[in-house]
């Protein structure tokens, strides 16, 4: 259960990362005010670590799905 609650917040921030960029993307703002926006909205939102947590949950559903795989072979 506490495995559901996480993916769903993550999903969520990442959601919520993914609509922040969208709407700075988005919003009607000369070229150079945009980007800085951008620059300091990313570097607010520290993406590096965010990323780096969904790489290491990927590494570990993958590795759980090769040992569930491996155990149904034996069986």
């Amino acid at each position: 259960m506490s495995e559901e609650k996480s993916s769903y917040f993550e999903g969520l921030m990442l959601g919520g990362i993914l609509g922040a960029v969208a709407g700075v993307l988005l919003a009607p703002l000369a070229g150079e005010e945009m980007r800085q926006n951008l620059k300091a909205k990313l570097e607010e939102l520290d993406l590096e670590g965010i990323g780096n947590k969904f790489s290491r949950a990927f590494e570990e559903g993958r590795k759980e799905m090769e040992k569930t795989m491996k155990e149904q072979e034996v069986e």
